[in-house]
């Protein structure tokens, strides 16, 4: 049964290009909004792209499921293929793409640091150096290249954890409502990209070292330098973790003078799961300890499901649903204008059968249930999907913000008229990496590179 999930990542990437392909148009037709929030939802678009490719070449390479650390001695990797090396080398180019993209995001959304004319050449520059560089490093220093590169998505959580607590505080402290448009859209990227690492939240903080020698510590071989593993998780689970408890005490202590809401209501979904994922992680530990000093069959299938529930979902659902929910709600592209309605309104549609298909695969694995009902229900879902896109829509933009027009009261943003040679780069940039990841892909194909 839990080998049915490895369809989940096939399916998550499919929708990932597809709303990544959408925000790209509908940020090619909006033509008003500030310089900062058209060029931080082209930033999402092509993040959402780069994502997508990424985790759909992992995919074809037909690795294993991992079921435990029992596994990594009778582990067999995909054959040395043609097509394996090319979807191998297309993995790393589009994932360095995507965390240099990523550490870009915070430089202009929601605070746009960066206020240059010439703002988008350098960025474009920036993703372009980081993606060459790193995915060329990458082919003769794999494992080093990897943990440096990971460590990377440390940066963009730490400057979206600190503006979320700046205007937290501006917000509660002097009574400034229009904070709570910074403080939550920094929160809402915090959960997105890094919320599939925080579902376990309470063991990282308090008994991380059960898990870590078990099972991160048996998969890397002996040769390797165990120095630089730890320094990448410690960056990445330290940061997320900070941002995750401070995000724990504001949301509570908004929550109690000002009422529920999206952000408050998914921080304490995380707070809960944290729990329940560590009571379910403490219950495997003895099994973790025979497969190190005695022989294991990997873990329980029921954790496994439970582990898909939370840490797999976060990332292939929780992640698209609540960046087009940013991307709607705070105003990054014009949603309004009728011809722009009908690509808002398929990237509800999209969402509906990636949520649906998803769910029924999970129920599937825990109940056994035919597939002409499993049918009937996804159909029921898109048909509901079709029938009532423009209310979900619509309830997506009842509370409809901008950052820019409270950056704007305050007068911490520039009007910035953007050098349109500098909008030209950021093209030529992606273009360059396109063409890069093909041509060095297919190299990696017929001459197996490194």
């Amino acid at each position: 049964m839990y080998a049915d999930f490895r369809s989940l990542e096939a399916i998550s990437a499919l929708v990932n290009i597809i709303l990544g392909v959408i925000t790209l148009i509908l940020a090619s037709r909006t033509k008003n909004n500030a310089w900062n929030e058209l060029f931080a939802a082209k930033l999402l678009g092509w993040f959402l792209i780069f994502r997508g490719i990424s985790m759909f070449s992992g995919y074809l390479q037909g690795y294993e499921l991992w079921t435990g650390p029992s596994t990594y001695s009778l582990y067999e990797t995909p054959q040395n293929t043609r097509l394996f090396r090319f979807f191998q080398m297309m993995e790393n180019i589009t994932l360095c793409a995507e965390i240099g993209i990523m550490c870009s995001i915070p430089l202009f959304f929601p605070y746009p640091f960066l206020q240059t004319e010439n703002s988008q050449r350098i960025i474009s520059g920036f993703i372009l150096l980081f993606t060459i560089i790193f995915s060329g490093f990458f082919i003769f220093f794999p494992y080093e290249i990897s943990m440096i590169r990971y460590g990377f998505l440390a940066v963009p959580i730490a400057i979206w954890g600190f503006t979320y607590v700046r205007f937290s505080i501006k917000e509660l402290r002097h009574n400034n409502d229009g904070a709570r448009t910074i403080s939550s859209s920094s929160g809402l990227l915090i959960l997105a990209m890094i919320g599939y690492w925080m579902t376990d939240w309470l063991l990282w903080i308090t008994i991380p070292e059960r898990w870590s020698t078990p099972v991160w510590v048996n998969s890397i071989g002996p040769d390797l330098n165990l120095n630089l593993f730890f320094i990448r998780q410690s960056l990445i689970l330290g940061v997320g973790s900070c941002c995750l408890l401070a995000m724990f005490v504001f949301e509570g202590i908004r929550a109690s003078k000002k009422g529920n809401s999206v952000l408050t209501s998914l921080t304490f979904g995380w707070f809960i799961i944290g729990i329940i994922s560590f009571i379910a992680d403490y219950s495997i530990f003895d099994t973790l300890e025979d497969c190190i000093y005695a022989t294991c069959d990997g873990l329980p299938e029921e954790w496994l499901i439970y582990n898909t529930f939370t840490n797999t979902l976060a990332g292939y659902l929780v992640q698209p649903i609540v960046l087009m929910y940013i991307l709607l709600n705070y105003n990054l592209v014009d949603s309004g204008r009728d011809e722009n309605g009908t690509y808002a309104r398929a990237m509800v549609i999209v969402l509906v059968v990636i949520v649906s298909s998803t769910l029924i695969e999970m129920i599937q694995s825990i109940i056994p249930i035919g597939e002409i009902i499993t049918s009937a229900i996804l159909a029921i879902g898109i048909a509901a999907a079709i029938g009532w896109e423009k209310v979900i829509m619509e309830k997506f933009l009842e509370t409809k913000n901008s950052t820019t027009a409270y950056l704007q009261t305050i007068n911490e943003i520039q009007d910035i008229e953007i050098n349109p040679l500098s909008q030209k780069s950021f093209t030529i940039s992606i273009s360059t990496i396109i063409v890069f990841a093909f041509i060095l892909s297919i190299l990696n194909a017929a001459l197996g590179l490194g």
